[in-house]
């Protein structure tokens, strides 16, 4: 009897772990590959894994954005978490005010 519940356990186990790696998979697809930057004083067309912090972004209607981001301009910016959060609704996005 102990024997049938650790296989189950095992195969209960595998199922959600191949599950998550298939999950997690997909997320790869939400990064956009390509990202237009500022460096230098010239805007460039970058590969989005090779962003840096400190890096000036430049996102436009309907782009997926590439990296964490810290808003620095914005007009009425509203993002769809709903892969992410489940959240039907676009959120309003501001810039932080530093104090």
């Amino acid at each position: 009897m102990l024997a049938l519940v650790v296989i189950v356990t095992a195969c209960f186990s595998y199922y959600q772990s191949s599950k998550s790696a298939a999950l997690m998979a997909q997320f790869k697809n939400f990064i956009p590959p390509k990202a237009t930057v500022f460096r230098e004083g010239k805007k460039k067309e970058i590969n989005a894994i090779e962003l840096v912090p400190g890096d000036i972004v430049e996102i436009n209607l309907g782009d997926n954005i590439p990296a964490d981001v810290v808003l620095v301009k914005t007009s009425e910016m509203k993002v769809n978490n709903a892969s992410l959060t489940g959240e039907s609704e676009e959120m309003l996005r501001l810039p932080e005010e530093k104090c």
